[in-house]
Protein backbone atom coordinates (compact mmCIF):
# COMPACT_ATOMS: atom_id res chain seq x y z
CA UNK A 1 0.00 0.00 0.00
CA UNK A 2 1.41 3.39 -0.99
CA UNK A 3 2.01 6.12 1.57
CA UNK A 4 -1.13 8.01 2.62
CA UNK A 5 -3.58 5.67 0.86
CA UNK A 6 -5.55 5.45 4.13
CA UNK A 7 -4.30 8.54 5.95
CA UNK A 8 -5.21 10.87 3.07
CA UNK A 9 -8.75 11.51 4.33
CA UNK A 10 -7.27 13.15 7.44
CA UNK A 11 -3.99 14.43 6.03
CA UNK A 12 -4.83 18.06 5.26
CA UNK A 13 -6.55 18.71 8.57
CA UNK A 14 -3.64 17.30 10.59
CA UNK A 15 -1.05 19.18 8.53
CA UNK A 16 -2.97 22.41 9.03
CA UNK A 17 -3.32 21.82 12.78
CA UNK A 18 0.44 21.40 13.35
CA UNK A 19 1.68 24.09 10.95
CA UNK A 20 1.11 27.80 10.46
CA UNK A 21 -1.98 28.95 8.53
CA UNK A 22 -1.63 28.23 4.82
CA UNK A 23 -1.74 31.98 4.07
CA UNK A 24 1.37 32.51 6.22
CA UNK A 25 3.20 29.61 4.59
CA UNK A 26 2.49 30.88 1.08
CA UNK A 27 3.29 34.48 1.98
CA UNK A 28 6.70 33.27 3.18
CA UNK A 29 7.29 31.40 -0.09
CA UNK A 30 6.27 34.37 -2.24
CA UNK A 31 7.61 37.36 -0.29
CA UNK A 32 10.72 35.93 1.41
CA UNK A 33 11.79 33.50 -1.31
CA UNK A 34 10.40 33.99 -4.82
CA UNK A 35 10.02 37.77 -4.94
CA UNK A 36 13.31 38.34 -3.16
CA UNK A 37 15.45 36.04 -5.28
CA UNK A 38 13.59 35.61 -8.60
CA UNK A 39 10.79 38.19 -8.86
CA UNK A 40 10.33 37.50 -12.58
CA UNK A 41 9.02 34.00 -11.77
CA UNK A 42 5.90 33.10 -13.75
CA UNK A 43 6.00 29.29 -13.96
CA UNK A 44 6.38 26.95 -10.97
CA UNK A 45 6.72 23.19 -10.67
CA UNK A 46 5.60 21.94 -7.27
CA UNK A 47 6.96 18.45 -6.63
CA UNK A 48 5.21 16.22 -4.09
CA UNK A 49 2.30 18.62 -4.51
CA UNK A 50 -0.06 16.59 -2.34
CA UNK A 51 -3.66 17.72 -2.35
CA UNK A 52 -2.85 21.12 -3.91
CA UNK A 53 -3.32 23.41 -0.90
CA UNK A 54 -0.10 25.38 -1.54
CA UNK A 55 -0.41 25.47 -5.32
CA UNK A 56 -3.98 26.70 -5.11
CA UNK A 57 -2.80 29.78 -3.22
CA UNK A 58 0.09 30.30 -5.65
CA UNK A 59 -2.37 30.27 -8.54
CA UNK A 60 -4.36 33.00 -6.79
CA UNK A 61 -1.14 35.05 -6.86
CA UNK A 62 -1.08 34.63 -10.68
CA UNK A 63 1.62 31.99 -10.98
CA UNK A 64 1.16 29.16 -13.46
CA UNK A 65 1.71 26.01 -11.42
CA UNK A 66 2.30 22.42 -12.49
CA UNK A 67 1.92 19.77 -9.79
CA UNK A 68 3.71 16.42 -9.55
CA UNK A 69 3.13 13.60 -7.07
CA UNK A 70 3.71 9.84 -6.95
CA UNK A 71 0.41 9.15 -5.16
CA UNK A 72 -2.54 8.56 -7.46
CA UNK A 73 -4.98 9.38 -4.67
CA UNK A 74 -3.15 12.64 -3.91
CA UNK A 75 -3.30 13.65 -7.57
CA UNK A 76 -7.00 12.78 -7.75
CA UNK A 77 -7.64 14.86 -4.62
CA UNK A 78 -5.64 17.74 -6.10
CA UNK A 79 -7.73 17.55 -9.26
CA UNK A 80 -10.89 17.90 -7.15
CA UNK A 81 -9.42 21.01 -5.50
CA UNK A 82 -8.64 22.91 -8.69
CA UNK A 83 -10.88 23.80 -11.62
CA UNK A 84 -9.90 23.12 -15.22
CA UNK A 85 -7.16 20.61 -14.40
CA UNK A 86 -5.82 17.64 -16.34
CA UNK A 87 -4.01 14.58 -14.92
CA UNK A 88 -0.96 13.51 -16.92
CA UNK A 89 -0.17 9.77 -16.52
CA UNK A 90 3.44 8.61 -16.14
CA UNK A 91 3.36 6.77 -19.46
CA UNK A 92 3.03 10.03 -21.43
CA UNK A 93 6.42 10.36 -23.12
CA UNK A 94 6.12 12.28 -26.36
CA UNK A 95 8.37 15.26 -26.98
CA UNK A 96 5.40 17.58 -26.39
CA UNK A 97 3.52 15.69 -23.65
CA UNK A 98 1.37 18.58 -22.45
CA UNK A 99 0.01 19.86 -25.76
CA UNK A 100 -3.61 19.02 -25.02
CA UNK A 101 -3.40 20.50 -21.55
CA UNK A 102 -1.93 23.83 -22.55
CA UNK A 103 -4.83 25.85 -21.13
CA UNK A 104 -5.37 23.60 -18.15
CA UNK A 105 -3.60 23.16 -14.82
CA UNK A 106 -1.37 20.13 -15.26
CA UNK A 107 -1.10 17.46 -12.56
CA UNK A 108 1.56 14.87 -13.23
CA UNK A 109 1.50 11.38 -11.71
CA UNK A 110 5.23 10.64 -11.43
CA UNK A 111 8.15 9.78 -9.16
CA UNK A 112 9.97 12.97 -8.11
CA UNK A 113 13.32 11.16 -8.42
CA UNK A 114 12.80 10.16 -12.06
CA UNK A 115 10.67 12.20 -14.44
CA UNK A 116 10.95 14.21 -17.63
CA UNK A 117 8.38 16.91 -18.40
CA UNK A 118 10.17 18.11 -21.54
CA UNK A 119 10.10 21.71 -20.38
CA UNK A 120 11.64 23.96 -17.75
CA UNK A 121 10.25 26.27 -15.06
CA UNK A 122 11.27 29.52 -13.39
CA UNK A 123 11.05 27.89 -9.95
CA UNK A 124 10.82 24.37 -8.53
CA UNK A 125 9.29 23.86 -5.06
CA UNK A 126 9.05 20.98 -2.61
CA UNK A 127 7.05 21.94 0.48
CA UNK A 128 6.23 20.50 3.92
CA UNK A 129 9.42 18.43 4.23
CA UNK A 130 8.10 16.15 1.47
CA UNK A 131 11.66 15.38 0.42
CA UNK A 132 11.95 13.43 3.68
CA UNK A 133 9.76 10.70 2.17
CA UNK A 134 12.83 9.81 0.09
CA UNK A 135 14.51 7.33 2.40
CA UNK A 136 17.87 6.83 0.69
CA UNK A 137 20.54 9.48 0.09
CA UNK A 138 20.76 8.39 -3.55
CA UNK A 139 17.08 9.36 -3.93
CA UNK A 140 17.78 12.84 -2.59
CA UNK A 141 20.62 13.16 -5.10
CA UNK A 142 18.34 12.00 -7.92
CA UNK A 143 15.70 14.55 -6.91
CA UNK A 144 18.25 17.38 -6.89
CA UNK A 145 19.20 16.36 -10.43
CA UNK A 146 15.54 16.36 -11.54
CA UNK A 147 15.02 19.84 -10.06
CA UNK A 148 18.16 21.08 -11.81
CA UNK A 149 17.08 19.56 -15.12
CA UNK A 150 13.66 21.21 -15.01
CA UNK A 151 14.83 24.73 -14.13
CA UNK A 152 15.49 27.65 -16.45
CA UNK A 153 18.92 29.25 -16.30
CA UNK A 154 19.27 30.92 -12.88
CA UNK A 155 16.05 29.16 -11.85
CA UNK A 156 15.07 29.01 -8.19
CA UNK A 157 14.93 25.74 -6.23
CA UNK A 158 13.18 25.92 -2.85
CA UNK A 159 12.63 23.00 -0.48
CA UNK A 160 12.34 22.45 3.25
CA UNK A 161 13.27 19.57 5.51
CA UNK A 162 12.50 18.24 8.91
CA UNK A 163 15.96 17.98 10.43
CA UNK A 164 17.42 14.90 12.10
CA UNK A 165 17.17 16.88 15.36
CA UNK A 166 13.42 17.30 14.82
CA UNK A 167 12.81 13.63 14.01
CA UNK A 168 14.80 12.52 17.06
CA UNK A 169 12.67 14.83 19.21
CA UNK A 170 9.44 13.43 17.77
CA UNK A 171 10.50 9.87 18.59
CA UNK A 172 10.70 10.93 22.24
CA UNK A 173 7.25 12.56 22.23
CA UNK A 174 4.04 10.98 23.44
CA UNK A 175 1.46 9.76 20.94
CA UNK A 176 -0.57 12.47 19.20
CA UNK A 177 -4.36 12.09 19.00
CA UNK A 178 -6.73 13.87 16.61
CA UNK A 179 -10.52 13.58 16.39
CA UNK A 180 -12.36 13.98 13.10
CA UNK A 181 -16.13 13.53 12.99
CA UNK A 182 -16.53 10.28 14.96
CA UNK A 183 -13.11 8.92 14.04
CA UNK A 184 -9.87 9.15 16.02
CA UNK A 185 -6.36 9.21 14.55
CA UNK A 186 -3.30 8.31 16.63
CA UNK A 187 0.22 9.17 15.45
CA UNK A 188 3.43 7.83 16.97
CA UNK A 189 6.97 7.95 15.57
CA UNK A 190 9.59 5.27 16.06
CA UNK A 191 13.08 4.79 14.63
CA UNK A 192 13.72 1.47 12.94
CA UNK A 193 16.92 0.55 11.10
CA UNK A 194 17.84 4.21 10.75
CA UNK A 195 14.45 5.20 9.27
CA UNK A 196 11.79 7.25 11.06
CA UNK A 197 8.37 5.61 10.92
CA UNK A 198 5.05 7.24 11.64
CA UNK A 199 2.79 4.51 13.02
CA UNK A 200 -0.71 5.66 12.08
CA UNK A 201 -3.72 4.09 13.80
CA UNK A 202 -7.19 5.14 12.68
CA UNK A 203 -10.22 4.18 14.77
CA UNK A 204 -12.99 4.53 12.22
CA UNK A 205 -16.63 4.31 13.23
CA UNK A 206 -18.66 1.91 11.13
CA UNK A 207 -22.36 1.99 10.25
CA UNK A 208 -23.19 -0.45 13.05
CA UNK A 209 -21.57 1.88 15.64
CA UNK A 210 -18.51 -0.31 16.04
CA UNK A 211 -14.96 0.96 15.55
CA UNK A 212 -12.63 -0.58 13.00
CA UNK A 213 -8.88 -0.25 13.54
CA UNK A 214 -6.97 0.67 10.37
CA UNK A 215 -3.19 0.91 10.47
CA UNK A 216 -0.60 2.38 8.15
CA UNK A 217 3.12 3.12 8.39
CA UNK A 218 4.48 6.34 6.84
CA UNK A 219 8.28 6.32 6.56
CA UNK A 220 10.57 9.36 6.47
CA UNK A 221 14.26 10.14 6.69
CA UNK A 222 16.58 13.13 6.85
CA UNK A 223 20.28 13.89 6.59
CA UNK A 224 22.66 16.40 8.12
CA UNK A 225 22.44 19.99 6.95
CA UNK A 226 26.15 19.97 6.10
CA UNK A 227 25.76 16.89 3.90
CA UNK A 228 22.84 18.49 2.02
CA UNK A 229 24.75 21.76 1.60
CA UNK A 230 27.78 19.99 0.20
CA UNK A 231 25.76 18.02 -2.34
CA UNK A 232 23.88 21.10 -3.55
CA UNK A 233 26.98 23.27 -3.83
CA UNK A 234 29.32 20.68 -5.32
CA UNK A 235 27.07 19.58 -8.18
CA UNK A 236 24.02 21.63 -8.87
CA UNK A 237 23.21 24.89 -7.15
CA UNK A 238 24.35 28.05 -5.48
CA UNK A 239 22.77 28.26 -2.02
CA UNK A 240 21.32 31.75 -1.65
CA UNK A 241 20.01 31.33 1.87
CA UNK A 242 19.07 28.77 4.50
CA UNK A 243 16.25 29.75 6.84
CA UNK A 244 14.97 28.24 10.05
CA UNK A 245 11.26 28.67 9.37
CA UNK A 246 10.47 29.31 13.04
CA UNK A 247 13.47 31.34 14.22
CA UNK A 248 15.31 32.61 11.15
CA UNK A 249 18.88 31.60 11.94
CA UNK A 250 19.78 27.98 11.30
CA UNK A 251 21.35 26.25 14.31
CA UNK A 252 22.02 22.70 15.49
CA UNK A 253 18.59 22.83 17.18
CA UNK A 254 16.67 23.92 14.08
CA UNK A 255 13.62 21.75 13.39
CA UNK A 256 12.42 22.89 9.97
CA UNK A 257 14.92 24.38 7.53
CA UNK A 258 14.34 25.94 4.11
CA UNK A 259 17.00 25.82 1.40
CA UNK A 260 16.75 28.57 -1.21
CA UNK A 261 19.00 27.77 -4.16
CA UNK A 262 19.73 29.02 -7.66
CA UNK A 263 20.69 26.85 -10.61
CA UNK A 264 24.35 27.29 -11.51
Amino acid sequence: MKTYDIFLDYYDKIVRSINNPIEDEVEFLIEDCIKQYKPETKTILETACGTWVVAKELIKAWYKVTGLDISERMIEKASENIENSIIIPPSRSSSTPFGKGRNKTELVLADMTNFDLWKTFDSVLCNYNSICHLLEWSQWQAFFEMAYKHLEKDGLFIFDINTVFEFENITRDFAQFYTFWEDTVCLEMFKKDGIYEWFVKIFKKSDDNRYDLIQEVVRENSFSINKIKKELKDKWFKILEMIDYHYGEVTAQSERVYFICKKK
